[in-house]
């Protein structure tokens, strides 16, 4: 089991309480009948990773008692369904880095449609050049064969 599954599970737990609170003792006592010691073991050092990751994502907290779990206004806000949860953080996240790199490819767009500007009129400018170059030297033959 990965603690994000336990996380899961710890949270819907206490979503479907009436009261919106848990027994964590009473909780992982029930969670680990009809396991070895071992395991056991294992899946108390699981839920507990479970609910200090539920505790600092503001899903949970602690109640008046050390032992006693509560449903916080986030896990509310997400009707106990970590998933959901999940999915709009990672969202959420995507959409901020999105935010604060999408000002430098604007930039580099901006100064690019700069720079195909400046290289199109420098082009034009080189063309007209060209092309009075061309018509000034007609015109001088024309004129020198007309003198002839």
């Amino acid at each position: 089991m990965e603690v994000y599954e336990a996380a899961e599970i710890l949270l819907k737990a206490i979503h479907d309480d009436i009261n919106g609170t848990i027994v964590f003792s009473d909780f992982l006592a029930y969670q680990t009948q009809g396991y070895d010691a071992r395991t056991a073991v294992e899946l108390t050092g699981i839920y507990n990773k479970a609910l200090l990751i539920l505790i600092d994502e503001g899903l949970c907290h602690r109640g008046v008692g050390a032992d006693i779990i509560e449903l916080g206004q986030k896990g509310l806000e997400h009707k106990g369904n970590y998933r959901k949860y999940i999915k709009q953080r990672d969202t959420r996240n995507l959409l901020e880095k999105i935010r604060r790199i999408l000002p430098i490819f604007s930039f580099i767009f901006v100064v690019l449609g700069f720079y195909i500007t400046y290289i199109k009129k420098k082009n034009n400018n080189e063309q007209k050049i060209k092309a009075k170059i061309v018509e000034h030297r007609k015109d001088s033959i024309s004129h020198s064969r007309g003198r002839r």
